[in-house]
């Protein structure tokens, strides 16, 4: 989820907690002020320094810092970020126990980690945890250090850790649920995470600063789209990976994948067992994906491939066009990588048909309108009645960048308007991200139109947004949507939206 889609749902002290945590010293009383100073500082709140200089967590306190990293770690593992509370506490405990029991499995050990190197790191953390039953900052970055030089990755250290008593406390205690909770607080006073309710409570990584995270802690991928990696490579690739860490080779296809994962190598290791005429053999096989640059730019393209590919259904199994819905801001950006990764488009000419069949099903299916058919081809995209005797037009504009409002387009829409069968109260432009100078030719429109039309243009996700969330601002049993909430000339943006449905949809 995006910040923008998050924040609506956010109450006032959960977002002083997101403003604290990247500008101070602001004092704000309504939680709309602080919805507002978030977004005009987006790019402050995704500031990957900002990130990276949050995401360290030596000077708090251990048990905080750990189950930081838990959790951060189940939240990476879960498709779109996100978790209800109940869901954060299970993981996290289920993350802890099993590590507590992999700990415990002599052979798994001495098959993952290196005699001589496990005998160093764990001779050195008891003596550091001898000292004072603690360790402060100065020992966790030695440790860190040490950690990095040997090659271990966190998750070996945390098994080295239960192996000397220490995780996730003394004698292996679990953590509890105070405990946890006094982290997810630390978490979004860092603006790592943010909290949310709608009927349950979540939490959830924003989407802008995901990436960031993800890399930073190893959390390179879900372990579903880990799996699918793996079973997508051959069984010979299997056994070279399995072979340069030294693990048995032998079994099934399905025995090696298993065996990969049961040994926690993270993908960029495995990744590296290949030179990089197999890691561009592997890469040629994933549609869209740049093949060019270093090994580990190489590595890297081959993990966001599989980060960005969803697991999940459609949103709605009954119409086909739900399908496209579930993308439809990336339709409206064009991004074509995520487009082809999940199977959206086989070529690029398919983005403005889906982008226009995901428009239709959210005028037919999310704010029940009834469409218009339109005779011939050149016409809008879209019609419904505004009332018996004047209609709404919309017409879609995919663009990777900034919808440019070009002359063409003027005289298009221009065009659509003045052959309409009778009076357009609103034409409305749907896109990817709007310009001043797009708001600017707009107004030129209306006045050309000479029907005193209005023309209101929206990004993609603020239509998605009042899709999901017109319904809300109604109190009523039934309720129907209102065109007013478009009637405007110029952006729609969301504070715009919120204010209008709060008074057209009442």
């Amino acid at each position: 989820m995006k910040l923008q889609d998050v924040l609506p749902k956010m109450s006032k002290l959960y977002l002083s907690r997101t403003v604290d945590s990247f500008l101070k010293d602001v004092k704000m009383k309504s939680e709309e002020e602080m919805r507002e100073v978030i977004v005009k500082n987006i790019e402050e709140f995704q500031y990957k320094d900002r990130v990276k200089r949050n995401l360290n967590f030596l000077e708090a306190d251990r048990d905080t810092a750990l189950l930081n990293e838990m959790i951060l770690m189940a939240l990476m593992d879960t498709e779109g970020y996100i978790l209800n509370e109940s869901s954060i506490f299970e993981k996290v405990i289920a993350l802890e126990e099993q590590i507590v029991e992999e700990s415990e499995d002599d052979d798994f050990i001495r098959s993952t980690m290196n005699e001589e190197y496990y005998t160093i790191y764990i001779e050195t953390l008891k003596a550091a945890w001898q000292k004072d039953e603690e360790l402060n900052s100065h020992e966790i970055n030695i440790l860190n250090v040490l950690r990095s030089q040997l090659g271990f990755s966190r998750r070996d250290h945390h098994l080295i850790e239960s192996r000397a008593g220490r995780f996730p406390q003394k004698n292996n205690k679990l953590h509890n649920h105070r405990q946890i909770e006094q982290a997810l607080k630390d978490l979004q006073l860092r603006g790592l995470i943010l909290r949310f309710k709608t009927n349950d409570a979540y939490y959830v990584i924003p989407s802008e600063i995901a990436r960031i995270i993800r890399y930073e802690l190893g959390g390179e991928l879900r372990a579903e789209t880990y799996k699918q990696l793996l079973e997508e490579l051959s069984k010979n690739q299997l056994k070279q990976i399995l072979s340069s860490f030294g693990l048995l080779s032998s079994g099934t296809k399905e025995v090696l994948v298993q065996r990969v994962i049961k040994y926690n190598i993270l993908p960029s290791k495995a990744l590296s067992a290949f030179a990089n005429p197999e890691l561009e053999d592997i890469l040629r096989g994933l549609e869209g994906v740049n093949i060019s640059g270093t090994k580990d730019e190489k590595i890297s393209n081959i993990i966001d491939y599989y980060e960005n590919l969803s697991t999940s259904p459609a949103s709605d199994p009954e119409d086909e066009r739900s399908f496209y819905y579930d993308y439809f801001e990336e339709l409206a950006y064009r991004n074509y990588n995520t487009l082809r990764v999940n199977k959206v488009i086989n070529k690029d000419l398919d983005v403005e048909k889906y982008f226009e069949e995901a428009t239709k099903y959210i005028f037919e299916k999310k704010l029940k309108l009834e469409t218009v058919a339109m005779p011939g081809s050149k016409h809008a995209d879209g019609k419904v009645k505004f009332n018996s005797k004047e209609s709404v037009l919309w017409d879609n504009k995919s663009s990777e960048q900034e919808y440019v409002f070009t002359e063409e387009h003027f005289q298009q829409f221009l065009g659509y308007i003045r052959a309409n069968d009778n009076r357009v109260n609103i034409f409305i432009i749907i896109t990817s991200e709007i310009s001043s100078d797009a708001v600017s030719k707009a107004h030129k429109l209306k006045a050309f139109t000479e029907t005193d039309t209005d023309i209101a243009l929206i990004s993609a996700e603020n239509l998605k947004f009042v899709a999901e969330e017109w319904e809300a601002y109604s109190n009523q049993k039934n309720p129907a949507f209102n065109m007013q909430v478009f009637n405007l000339t110029g952006e729609l943006t969301r504070a715009t939206l919120q204010d209008r449905m709060s008074w057209a949809l009442s």
